[in-house]
């Protein structure tokens, strides 16, 4: 009998080592725990973009992402076709209600939905994310890289700020500006302090 429990012990620690090996073997510092949080940001993004492109009836236009660019796009030749002056049924679905006071892109993709919005409301919470995770401590540089989705340029005026909070709050503001564009509406009462 002693022999049986000793088995189920053995096989209980076979597994558990065989279970958790790639834990012990993967180096902390190269691990990034939120690559599957910013996946799942680029996906839902891709997919809200293709289902306003597939209302506009432009679906067939757009080209999916590359090794180098996880965000769909409308395919470069058929940028005229597809985007407007302000007027097309794309326009209005990715832009808002006032497409050209809110403010055409040259390079309309995912990152546009909500006229941008979501873009930056994703990358406050991945810096407070990333904070709540590393004891209150701003994203560094070369995390931002790989955790943050926005424009080179809105990472790096948020990272500037020094703090954690101040970033997250720089990019709630913006994405608040974006949706405000999208709706025509003035939602500064959304606004936090930086």
């Amino acid at each position: 009998m002693d022999i049986r429990k000793i088995a189920v012990i053995g096989s209980f620690a076979a597994g558990a080592a065989l279970g958790l090996a790639p834990l012990a073997a993967a180096d902390p510092a190269a691990t990034d725990p939120l690559i599957g949080v910013v996946g799942s940001e680029e996906s839902l993004l891709n997919s809200l973009f293709v289902s306003e492109a597939d209302l506009a009836g432009v679906g067939g236009d757009v080209t999916g992402p590359t090794a180098t660019n996880p965000f769909d796009i409308i395919t470069p030749a058929d940028i005229h076709a597809v985007q407007g002056t302000g007027t097309t049924p794309f326009d209005f679905l990715v832009y808002g209600v006032d497409p050209s006071a809110a403010g055409l892109a040259s390079d309309p993709g995912s990152y546009n939905v909500f006229n941008g919005a979501l873009v930056e409301f994703d990358d406050a919470l991945n810096v407070e994310l990333y904070s709540l995770e590393n004891n209150g401590a701003l994203m560094p540089d070369a995390t931002a890289a790989t955790d943050l989705i926005g424009s080179a340029t809105t990472i790096d005026n948020a990272l500037d700020l020094g703090t954690a909070t101040n970033a997250a709050d720089y990019f709630w503001n913006f994405g608040v500006g974006d949706l405000s564009g999208f709706l025509q509406v003035p939602l500064t009462f959304l606004d936090l302090p930086v």
